[in-house]
Parts: C-alpha cells; structure tokens; sequence
C-alpha cells in the first residue's frame, strides 16, 4: 500500500492537483507520450499494478471467473472480490472499458465464423493450422486474454 502524508490536502488544492494530473497524464494523444509520462512518474511497481487492477476490471466485465484471472494476473481472490464491488459502483473505468468489450465482441463474433469456415475437417483447409487456431481461440476465451 503506498503512503501519504497524514496531514490532509484541502479539497480546493487537491481539485487542483487532480486537474494537472489530467492535464499532464490524460490529455496526450498518441499512444507513445502516454507511455513515456507514466514511466516518468510512476515507479515499474506502480505501472503493474495500476495494468492489473485495469485488467481485472475488464476480466471480469468479459464474465471470465475467479480462479483464471487469479491465475492468469497472480493475485488472490480477495483482490479480484474487492475489484468486482468496485467495479460495481463505478462510473468512469466501467465506461470506457464497456466500449473495449462491445468492440471484442465483434471481433469474437468475426473469428468465431472465421473458424467454423476453415475448421479442421473442411477439403482444402490444413488440419494443423486450424486446430492450433481453435485451441488459441478457446484459451483465450477460457482466460480472457
């Protein structure tokens, strides 16, 4: 758990603190100045486990249970417990992750007739290939990722 002061911020310096946080962090428009801020400020502990929690949100917003993301991001089942109350009373990261999984589905949905078109048994299409595309296909689906 990281450490703050125990002498409070007031809530009009903290407003503003989290408005040049946004201004610093969220408002940078390719991909690779974002990384390059985060890694400025955040320690490589920091990056991991802010990507997990993000992760578990979306793992369990994709329905994928307890024991595969416990498996899969090495955290324990209480951590995944406390992810699934927050995510249920969020507002902000349920939001725009729902679009991620809206547009996952899609994708699912195109590769799911990609595969039952050129599965394995079909005249004209390798065995090998296909069988390795299907077992992909259904561990990622199994683990989410």
């Amino acid at each position: 758990m990281t450490r703050i002061s125990r002498l409070p911020v007031s809530d009009k310096v903290l407003e503003k603190l989290f408005d040049l946080f946004f201004e610093a962090v969220g408002k940078q428009t390719e991909e690779e100045e974002f990384s390059q801020v985060i890694y400025d400020l955040l320690s490589p502990t920091e990056r991991i486990m802010i990507a997990k929690r993000v992760a578990i949100i979306y793992l369990l917003m994709k329905k994928i249970d307890y024991f595969n993301i416990s498996d899969v991001l090495k955290v324990t089942p209480n951590t995944i417990a406390k992810f699934q109350m927050i995510r249920k009373n969020s507002k902000g990261i349920v939001r725009s992750l729902k679009n991620i999984v809206r547009n996952e589905k899609i994708a699912n949905f195109f590769e799911k007739l990609f595969l039952e078109i050129y599965r394995p048994g079909v005249y004209g299409v390798n065995w090998k290939s296909a069988w390795k595309h299907k077992i992909d296909y259904e561990r990622r689906k199994r683990r989410g990722i």
